[in-house]
């Protein structure tokens, strides 16, 4: 026998040679060579002043606050992601190495596959990180509930999407300007999908993890459905497992069983991915969250089961959601100025009771029941979306009056029905709200209850009586309102008949 072919019989098989690798010491490498520890600083300071402080900004409510994981920390971090991992993907080509990196032990597909998840690692680390932060700092302002996983699991789901095909597209295309043409991309997709998600009501758009700030209860008084979510990961997860089985399916030479189990992987992805994408075009927004009939368990649409939070403003309770505890002495001080004014009238609230919010367009107020209870909701809590504190006392009382004097629902800061309001009723509803501390000059500007304007003459004329009847003693206004609030209420008494 020959030398050489002495050589050749004791060679070892390739993937005997592979396994004398450490899967980990490569790990390690990758995660050595990878520019994403570059990043961490710069979306540090994102996370602080952009996910943060907006969460903070919300009320503290566990929802809520988290929304901003799907909503700012992910329209953050996913142009870098994706940047990063078409540049750790293209790293090989860029350098002109492919042909020399085929001769080592290592199967191509392992050898990236090593790559992409030290970048993935990287960035989910990072992420995971930030989250614990927000969570932990969402943990010490909110009294009620716990932290929700599905934004998490989502928010994961995409940046791992972002990564495999950001990394496929390196591969593929390998060049200096690949990254940030990936990165670009990326975020100019972004942008466009989320303009098409604000105000979706159902639907493909819906796919996309970035749309709306939801209302400021959400999940307080009843559970989040996690239809959209299940849907969302599965859609993101698919892409991710489509990328990675196409690495190994179009990188991989002269290994035909890696090109099998890539083409299974692959196609596994896309039909993961595409029932994600079918099961999110099935979907519908309802009243407390997107429902897709599919994924829908009815009991996501069962009440949360809760003992309320009261305080007496003048002899009537005022109750909250534990949720919204730290609202309650705020919420008394504004309701008891307007409940001491109809105190003993007809329809007068013997209860004030928190409601959850519908609409994120307006307050919502209404007078209803027997005995007659007053339900408003907490879309303006002090601090939250900007709001004062006397905001948040001037929207009470507005709602609470705007209520009481027409008899109508208050929805979306509109009267039920979009009903134009008499000249008589507002003129009512502005004397009683500048007996409240709401001075008729801060009225002006909104003269318009319902959400209409008066016309600058109408207004001056309004505004006029409603000064008369404010500066009337309290004994004739509430005996006023005693014999003639029945018609008020239904429009039939005149601007001249106020006294």
């Amino acid at each position: 026998m020959s030398a050489a072919g002495a050589l050749v019989r004791t060679r070892p098989p390739r993937a005997e040679r592979a396994s004398t690798v450490s899967v980990a010491r490569l790990l390690r490498t990758e995660l050595r060579r990878s520019p994403w520890p570059w990043m961490i600083p710069l979306l540090a300071a994102l996370f602080f002043f952009d996910p943060f402080r907006t969460a903070m900004s919300y009320p503290p409510v566990w929802g809520v606050r988290a929304s901003v994981i799907t909503n700012k920390l992910l329209p953050d971090f996913e142009a870098f992601a994706a940047g990063v991992a078409a540049w750790a993907g293209s790293r090989d080509g860029r350098r002109g190495a492919t042909d020399l990196l085929t001769t080592t032990p290592w199967p191509v597909w392992a050898r990236r596959g090593v790559a992409l998840a030290a970048t993935m690692c990287w960035v989910l680390a990072t992420y995971l990180v930030f989250v614990a932060v927000l969570y932990i700092a969402i943990a010490r302002a909110s009294s009620w509930g716990g932290p929700p996983l599905w934004p998490v699991a989502v928010g994961a789901a995409v940046l791992a999407a972002l990564c495999a095909a950001g990394f496929a597209a390196g591969t593929f295309f390998p060049g200096r300007f690949t990254a940030p043409l990936v990165a670009l991309g990326v975020f100019l997709i972004s942008v466009s999908v989320f303009k098409n998600a604000v105000g979706s009501t159902g639907g493909y758009t819906l796919l996309s993890p970035s749309g709306v700030v939801p209302n400021p209860d959400i999940g307080v008084f009843y559970h989040y459905p996690p239809d959209l979510p299940t849907a969302q990961a599965l859609f993101f997860g698919g892409v991710a497992v489509a990328a990675a089985g196409a690495l190994g399916l179009f990188a991989v030479t002269g290994e035909v069983r890696l090109r099998r189990v890539a083409a299974v992987i692959a196609v596994a992805g896309v039909a993961a991915a595409g029932t994600g994408a079918g099961l999110a075009g099935t979907s519908r927004q309802e009243a407390y969250g997107v429902v897709i009939p599919a994924l829908h368990d009815a009991a996501s649409d069962r009440p949360v089961l809760y003992t309320p939070v009261c305080g007496d403003a003048g002899g009537v309770p005022v109750c909250l959601h534990p949720a919204f505890r730290a609202f309650l002495a705020g919420t008394v001080a504004a309701l008891r100025p307007v409940l001491a004014e109809v105190a003993g009238l007809p329809g007068g609230p013997v209860r004030a009771d928190q409601v959850a919010t519908q609409a994120m367009n307006g307050p919502q107020a209404s007078i209803t029941g027997t005995p007659p209870v007053f339900h408003f909701d907490m879309l303006n809590t002090p601090g939250s979306f900007a709001v004062s504190t006397a905001g948040f006392d001037d929207s009470l009382r507005v709602g609470f009056v705007t209520a009481f004097v027409s008899g109508s629902r208050i929805s979306g800061g509109a009267l039920r029905g979009g009903t134009r309001p008499a000249e008589a009723q507002i003129a009512v509803q502005a004397a009683l709200l500048e007996v409240a501390g709401v001075p008729l000059s801060a009225q002006r500007a909104g003269l318009g209850f319902g959400g209409i304007q008066e016309p600058p003459a109408d207004r001056a004329r309004i505004f006029a009586v409603a000064q008369r009847f404010a500066a009337l003693p309290s004994v004739t206004q509430h005996a006023w309102l005693a014999a003639r609030l029945p018609a008020l209420r239904a429009g039939q008494i005149t601007l001249a008949q106020l006294p």
